[in-house]
């Protein structure tokens, strides 16, 4: 399995080596690329597509500490730099979508695109559920934390979404935890998205499920404040919009991409 020598960490992905518009997916918290295999075997024919473990996630190296956006968003870069890539179609999902808006108010010279999934944001609070869980790990150890951190996130997936649950539980269960372990988790420089957003420039799609009551209105807010922006809600549909409703979320981001010049 391929991983990226960085310098400081060692990243791992996927990448199918397509002579074709590169596009990487970027998944959510505790989560890692098997998150993104619905989209990574449909857009495998037509696109060069590159899925990253964030730093402490999946494959990836755990270290210690450097945990904020801003690290993620310069390995991305690197991983970039080491596979020579220019420019890039750029798909986030929750914690990913946070990671593209921090890269394309920083490096909007490398994308061809932004694509915001359940998109996360610096500054926006999606209410005390992560707070909680810190608190939890700090003062109950690692493993408590994430018992309650899966829990909580999976309880909206019965035994009808099966299949999505038990993808999450494996997921989150091999997750590193490093995170938690952070000294300086809660400490990094304090950044609000919502006061630069409208600084992105380059074609962006925002896509979000109707009964993600925590990211709906962060999503709304983005496509008011991204001029050209499209926003896509999903019916019926929760945080983990591309896996509840993969052919859907499919379609859409295809069209999308189609329609962005290359």
């Amino acid at each position: 399995m391929p991983f990226a020598d960085l310098g400081d960490i060692r990243i791992h992905y996927l990448d199918n080596r397509r002579d074709a518009a590169p596009i990487v997916f970027l998944h959510g918290f505790t989560l890692d690329h098997r998150s993104w295999a619905p989209q990574t075997r449909f857009f495998d024919k037509d696109y060069h597509v590159i899925v990253m473990d964030s730093r402490g996630h999946g494959q990836s190296d755990a270290p210690a500490t450097g945990y904020a956006r801003s690290d993620r968003v310069l390995d991305l870069l690197k991983l970039l730099d080491c596979l020579h890539i220019e420019k890039i179609h750029l798909v986030g999902l929750s914690m990913g979508g946070s990671t593209g808006i921090g890269f394309a108010l920083d490096h909007s010279d490398r994308l061809l695109s932004l694509t915001l999934a359940s998109t996360g944001a610096a500054g926006y609070s999606p209410g005390s559920k992560i707070s909680r869980i810190d608190q939890i790990a700090r003062e109950q150890g690692i493993d408590t934390a994430r018992e309650v951190w899966i829990k909580t996130s999976l309880k909206w997936y019965g035994e009808e979404k099966k299949e999505i649950r038990d993808l999450m539980l494996r997921m989150m269960r091999e997750h590193s935890g490093a995170i938690w372990a952070d000294q300086r988790r809660g400490a990094y420089p304090r950044f609000i998205d919502l006061d630069h957003v409208s600084e992105i420039s380059v074609p962006t799609n925002i896509m979000v499920g109707e009964r993600d009551r925590i990211f709906l209105p962060l999503a709304r807010q983005l496509h008011e404040l991204i001029e050209g922006s499209q926003l896509h809600l999903f019916k019926d549909v929760g945080h983990m919009v591309n896996l509840e409703a993969p052919k859907q979320f499919n379609r859409k981001l295809k069209a999308f991409l189609e329609g962005v010049p290359v």
